[in-house]
């Protein structure tokens, strides 16, 4: 499979951007049950292997993972302060859970998590994400074993059909839609059409 141009310019806006930890911070905005947007950072933890889809990590009993369960349309906003570009991702999240059927993706889930720091491991075991503020003894807890991810900890998969992606640095800007027929997940080649920035 050859990767969209897309693709290959966020990847070569990651080399550009080196150590730089916010370069992996992206914007990621879904549906609340309410009907408004709902939208936070999460950060980029790679490609899933063998698609064009954007992997992230998130907690189980967040909001966001109640939110998807009703309308899991979502939008990712990326922006690259070296290359000064941005990428919009619009498609479907998926969640890959303790119980997810397919092997392939619940080896990602564990791949995933055997590669996040403590800190971010022992988030998972503290109380529940946007509860009312719990005592500090209830974070002071042992940190999850790195090959065994508790319940709580999901692989969370932007599968865009979708992508906009802007180029700030020529004058005048250039910016190119994708667009993949068939939609999130779909096999189709992306097809893109320059537009006016």
């Amino acid at each position: 499979m050859n990767d969209p141009p897309w693709r290959i310019a966020i990847e070569r806006a990651l080399t550009l951007q080196g150590h730089d930890p916010a370069s992996r911070w992206v914007q990621l905005a879904t549906v609340a049950l309410d009907g408004a947007p709902a939208v936070r950072t999460v950060v980029f933890r790679g490609f899933l292997p063998g698609a064009d889809t954007l992997e992230f990590t998130t907690d189980l009993r967040s909001a966001k993972a109640e939110q998807l369960a009703e309308d899991s349309r979502a939008e990712a906003c990326w922006l690259f302060r070296e290359s000064r570009e941005q990428f919009r991702l619009a498609g479907r999240l998926r969640l890959v859970a303790e119980d997810h059927p397919e092997a392939d993706l619940a080896a990602a889930r564990l791949a995933r998590w055997g590669e996040a720091p403590t800190s971010t491991r022992l988030s998972f075991s503290w109380p529940d994400p946007g509860a009312p503020r719990a005592e500090p003894r209830r974070f002071r807890v042992p940190a999850p074993e790195p090959d065994r991810p508790p319940p709580t900890f999901a692989l969370l998969l932007l599968e865009p059909d979708r992508v906009d992606h802007l180029d700030l640095r020529p004058d005048p800007h250039a910016r190119i839609r994708y667009h993949r027929p068939g939609g999130p997940g779909g096999r189709a080649p992306w097809e893109a059409v320059e537009v006016n920035p």
